[in-house]
Formats: C-alpha cells, sequence, structure tokens
C-alpha cells in the first residue's frame, strides 16, 4: 500500500478561490492587461495601429486583439499553468504578477471559453468547457509501482489549419460563452457598462495616449488628458532607480475646472493605480503637508514606477492601489513631498497675495500657459531637476490677461521645428507670435 499521502488542490475549490475576491471588471481588465502586454512587446514606444476590441452581451464576452499573439511554448510552459513558474522569463512593462489572470478571468465570465492565437510561427486555439475539465481525471503511477486516479490539470490544444478558422492577423481572440447567470444579468445593464468604460479609460488612459484603440461594443475609448502646466511654470521633475525600479516624480500646476482631477496620480509600467489622490497615502495631511483645500486645486503631481521585474513595483494584489509599506514606494515619497512642498507652497502665495483676484489668477494660467501630458512628461528630458519654476503673481498681469486670449493649432512636428528653426524661434511660442506677426505684416493689418 502506498505511503503517499495527496496533498494537491480540488479544482472546484481552486476556482471558487481565485474568482472570489475578484470583480467582473477586475477580470476583464486582466485580459485587457494581457493585450497591452503584447503590444509592449511589439513596440514598447508607440502602439499605433493596434487594437482591442470588446464584445460584451448576455449571451457571450469576446475580446480580439492583433497585439502579436503568443506562441505554442508560451501557453504550453507559462500562460495556461496556474501560477508563475520560477523560470517565468519577465515581461518587459508588464504588470502581471501571479501567472493566473486569463484563467481567473475565463472562469469567472462563463463555463465555456475559447482562445485562439496566432504569433509569429505559432497558430493555434484552446476549447475549455469548465464542467467537463473539472470532472477529467489522469493514471499516474506512484515510486513503488501502484496506480491511482488525480485530477487532470492539464489543457489540449488544437493547431488551426482551417483558412476559415484563420486570424488574419497576429493577435489573440477569445470568447466566452454560456455565461454564469448572475454575469450575463451584469451584461445586460447599461450602468455596468458605462461604468465599465470608464475604468478602462481611467486605468488604460496611458495605453491609449500611446495610441491603441480600444472599442467597447463598437464604441471607442478616448483618452482623458492628463497636463501639467510647462510655460512660465515648471514642474518640479526627479527621476532614480532603487532596488530594481525606475521612479520619476512630477509636480506642477494643471487645470482648476474640475476639483476632482487634482491630486496625485500613480502608474506601474503605464498602468493607472492611483487617480487624483489626496488622502494621506500621497502624503496629504501628514508632516508637513496640509491636507488637500480648494487653494490647491491646480495642484497635480505624477509618479511613474517602471520595472522589468514586476513583482518589485509597490502594487497591491488587485493591482488597483499602492502598497503604502513597500520600500520603494517609501523612497519615492521624499520626493514627492519636496515637490509638494514647493508647489503648494506657491499656491498658498497666490491666496495670500491676491485674495478674492486669485479665481482669476488661476483661471488665466490655465487658459495661457502651455501644457505637457503625462506621456511626454515621462520621457521629457530633466533640465532643472529638484526645482519649481513658478509664474509671476500680479494682479497687473491678471488684469491685463483679462484683454487676451491664447491662439493654438497644431501642426506636424516635422514642419514646426523647420520653421522653429527658419526663423530662430527658441520655443514653439515664440514661433505662433512669429506667424501671427508675419501675417499681419503681410496683409498690412495694423497690430496693436
Amino acid at each position: 500500500m502506498s505511503n503517499t499521502i495527496q496533498g494537491s488542490p480540488t479544482k472546484t475549490f481552486f476556482i471558487e478561490m481565485i474568482t472570489r475576491d475578484i470583480s467582473i471588471k477586475d477580470a476583464i481588465l486582466d485580459l485587457l492587461d494581457n493585450s497591452i502586454d503584447g503590444a509592449n512587446k511589439l513596440n514598447p514606444h508607440s502602439y499605433n495601429g493596434l487594437f482591442i476590441d470588446i464584445t460584451i452581451n448576455e449571451n457571450e464576452f469576446i475580446v480580439r486583439d492583433n497585439c502579436g499573439g503568443f506562441s505554442l511554448e508560451t501557453a504550453q510552459k507559462y500562460a495556461f499553468r496556474f501560477g508563475r513558474p520560477d523560470d517565468t522569463p519577465p515581461t518587459e512593462g508588464s504588470i502581471g504578477r501571479f501567472g493566473i489572470g486569463m484563467k481567473r478571468a475565463l472562469f469567472k465570465i462563463g463555463q465555456d471559453f475559447e482562445v485562439k492565437t496566432k504569433s509569429a510561427n505559432d497558430h493555434f486555439q484552446i476549447n475549455v468547457n469548465v464542467t467537463d475539465w473539472k470532472e477529467r481525471k489522469k493514471t499516474i503511477t506512484d515510486s513503488k509501482g501502484e496506480q491511482f486516479e488525480v485530477e487532470d490539470w492539464d489543457f489540449e490544444y488544437l493547431e488551426i489549419t482551417d483558412e476559415t478558422n484563420n486570424l488574419e492577423q497576429n493577435g489573440t481572440y477569445i470568447k466566452v460563452c454560456n455565461l454564469h447567470k448572475e454575469v450575463s444579468e451584469i451584461f445586460k445593464d447599461d450602468e455596468f457598462l458605462n461604468d465599465l468604460k470608464d475604468e478602462i479609460e481611467r486605468l488604460l488612459n496611458f495605453s491609449i495616449e500611446k495610441g491603441i484603440k480600444i472599442t467597447l461594443n463598437g464604441s471607442e475609448l478616448q483618452k482623458k488628458d492628463i497636463v501639467i502646466f510647462n510655460d512660465t511654470s515648471k514642474p518640479y521633475f526627479y527621476e532614480l532607480e532603487y532596488n530594481g525600479v525606475r521612479i520619476r516624480v512630477v509636480a506642477g500646476l494643471s487645470f482648476v475646472g474640475n476639483p476632482r482631477a487634482s491630486g496625485w496620480y500613480i502608474y506601474c509600467n503605464d498602468r493607472l493605480v492611483l487617480e487624483a489622490d489626496k488622502t494621506e497615502i500621497t502624503l496629504w495631511g501628514t508632516g508637513n503637508i496640509p491636507r488637500w483645500h480648494v487653494d490647491y486645486v491646480m495642484f497635480k503631481g505624477i509618479v511613474f514606477f517602471d520595472s522589468y521585474e514586476t513583482i518589485k513595483l509597490p502594487l497591491t494584489t488587485t493591482k488597483k492601489g499602492i502598497d503604502a509599506t513597500s520600500e520603494t514606494y517609501n523612497k519615492a515619497k521624499f520626493f514627492m513631498r519636496e515637490g509638494m512642498n514647493l508647489v503648494l507652497g506657491f499656491l498658498k502665495d497666490v491666496r495670500r497675495k491676491l485674495g478674492s483676484e486669485a479665481n482669476g489668477y488661476r483661471t488665466m494660467l490655465g487658459e495661457q500657459e502651455d501644457k505637457i501630458s503625462v506621456i511626454n512628461l515621462k520621457t521629457a528630458e530633466i533640465e532643472e531637476g529638484r526645482k519649481f519654476i513658478y509664474p509671476e503673481i500680479n494682479l497687473d498681469v491678471v488684469a491685463s490677461k483679462n484683454e487676451e486670449v491664447r491662439i493654438a493649432f497644431t501642426a506636424s512636428k516635422k514642419l514646426a521645428d523647420k520653421l522653429r528653426s527658419d526663423t530662430d524661434s527658441k520655443t514653439y511660442k515664440e514661433l505662433g507670435e512669429y506667424l501671427l506677426r508675419y501675417y499681419l505684416k503681410m496683409e498690412e493689418v495694423e497690430y496693436e
């Protein structure tokens, strides 16, 4: 008789445990993260030409992308394993940590799923009926030659050779049907779909900025403008490497129109983790930092954490929060506090010097200042370093600016750079002013 005691989990227990504490929205986002990981492998600098199409209704869930797919070797060794093997090669730019995201999402949504993928060398599909898979067993032989049945955790794949079943582009197609009853009900709810749309736009905003096209039931999702003033006001910058993580801290001024947009934005490998945070976790109301107040509505800070090894990022397991106990995050907080003190000190002076005119001054800055987007903030060259250059605080400036408007237009960078060189303009703003003066001169319009 064998002296072996089985200690492996049952499939039912495992599935129930890994799906228990994840929401449907988070499960869907896990699948989209996989698509973004594929896009990042193709070109980490631009996702132009790539797409993710999501179809959701009460009968089925489909996500389709052209983000490169994954190889048969990846499927066999890593993608369909429950948990990340120790020898799994790191994926640069990924935020996947434990190797259960795709399987957990599929089990969470329905009973039947189909995964097709096409990469440079492989084209195959996996079809799973969860009930059949849970009941499947295999016979193994122990060291004494005795045989016994155990649960079979493996999946079977089929190579795709039929042209009618072919994926036209390298990418992945996932379809889940026979949805769980509660999921089917949720998928009929327009409010859920609107919330999902907002969630994807927020959390994957950086990827949308990089050019990937994401559609939900045929409607294209839009990027959310996250910008900081970069003109007479120059933001605080600092960048460092710590424990295998590249950290960039930016703090400056931004729009005043929506108080909810003020605060700290934190990205981990380009996935938004905290949005417009005004709590103690981002230092508000701690030490010498005041609690957030409407006087600080122009404050906007951004922190980028990037690491080749995802486990080193200061993420919570849900990927929707920061681990406040992380040494890496605590290292960043020193520079976050430094940047906050500089910017908030200026905003306090605005209120102290201008009083009731402070709102007009803030509005004027919002209309006149050039802006730099979140995607450019991550890659911008740091000139001033740990400094915050603030605009002039002057009532006369507010009065004069009330008679002025800001004119803006877009042009190709190549053309604008050539014109800037030809006109000896140091900045694009100077180029715009030159072009206006040139027009007035050529049209013999009096310039006042």
